[in-house]
């Protein structure tokens, strides 16, 4: 019998007292955190962990929440936390409470290549996240040196192929997504380059216009602003259709090499357990963020693409889905990092 039962038993209630009763057993219960997750959440400021404190990873976490502190009358504020390819940021986000007051503004590599590349992993995406929106895609645009005599992928491609091993490609994260391109698209012409480190992005730039390097992977934010300067080339972009940012770059569908459709992404997780009337809020909210057409002009001139609203559910099939095709490619090429 249960403690409802029992009660009923013990007490002669009048009808219209049982009546209410009833009401409420048929309503669902949520637990305290949760029914005030509903009515009061944020009631005080958020911590945004992200694994950028400068750059375009940085300005595009802030420009998203600081339209949703806008939004929500509360201020969601970014707490930079960079190093082991962004593993610190998303080992602080994980071992916060789950209470809808830490996020972790997710990059691509956390999820699709990390588990893959490093040895001893600080966090577990499944065990210690929920999903909770994609913001937007960050393509990518191989760049050459102007000096190098090549003008299009098929010419690099036989350039590679007539001097193997000499041809060097510069690399600032080694198991980024970044990187891995470079590797896939080299191994797609049977070709052999040298891939060489760079501590940043803006320290490859110039290593590149100077002419110390042959080609960069890179961003398009940073490959906009590399070309602009004179001193390099784009060679192409790595997404199916033309980017808006760089409109006379090919894609590399267009010169030969169908089915190549590559981009990093932004995204935001909570602590595993979130309760989900915060997740679901964040969700609807971040979505808002995201269909406004002054963010997705802005974001364009960061050289991203504003994705298109997906619930969380969705958003975490997609990740997961990307990872398994991240993890076949990383284990053809035995990249493997402490």
């Amino acid at each position: 019998m249960t403690i409802r039962e029992k009660d009923l038993c013990r007490h002669r209630e009048a009808p219209s007292r049982r009546r209410a009763l009833g009401l409420l057993a048929a309503t669902p219960l949520l637990l305290p955190g949760q029914a005030g997750a509903q009515t009061d959440w944020p009631s005080k400021p958020v911590r945004v962990v992200s694994p950028s404190t400068g750059g375009i990873t940085d300005t595009h976490c802030r420009i998203v929440f600081e339209a949703l502190s806008d939004r929500l009358g509360q201020r969601f504020y970014v707490d930079g936390k960079p190093g082991a390819g962004g593993g610190i940021s998303a080992q602080i986000a994980a071992r916060s409470p789950a209470d809808g007051y830490t996020l972790l503004f997710c990059i691509a590599s956390l999820i699709v290549t990390n588990p893959f590349v490093y040895t001893k992993l600080l966090y577990d995406i499944d065990r210690d996240f929920d999903p909770v929106a994609l913001l937007a895609w960050a393509p990518f645009a191989i760049l050459a040196r102007e000096s190098l005599a090549v003008r299009s992928m098929p010419e690099l491609a036989e350039h590679i192929r007539a001097n193997p091993g000499k041809v060097t490609f510069a690399n600032v994260a080694p198991g980024s997504l970044a990187h891995l391109v470079g590797e896939q698209w080299i191994q797609r012409i049977g070709g052999r380059a040298e891939m060489v480190p760079y501590r940043s992005v803006p320290q490859t730039m110039l290593a590149l216009s100077s002419g110390e390097m042959d080609v960069f992977v890179a961003p398009i934010g940073e490959a906009k602003a590399g070309i602009a300067g004179g001193k390099i080339r784009g060679l192409g972009v790595t997404t199916a259709k033309r980017l808006e940012a760089l409109p006379d770059v090919p894609t590399l569908e267009e010169q030969g090499y169908p089915g190549f459709d590559v981009a990093g992404w932004y995204g935001v997780l909570a602590p595993k357990g979130t309760p989900r009337p915060i997740v679901e809020k964040l969700n609807r909210e971040l979505n808002a963020v995201i269909s406004d057409p002054a963010y997705r002009e802005r974001v364009i001139g960061l050289g991203a693409v504003a994705a298109e609203p997906l619930a969380p559910e969705a958003f975490g099939a997609s990740y997961r889905a990307e990872a398994e095709r991240w993890k076949a490619v990383i284990e053809r090429i035995g990249l493997k990092l402490e």
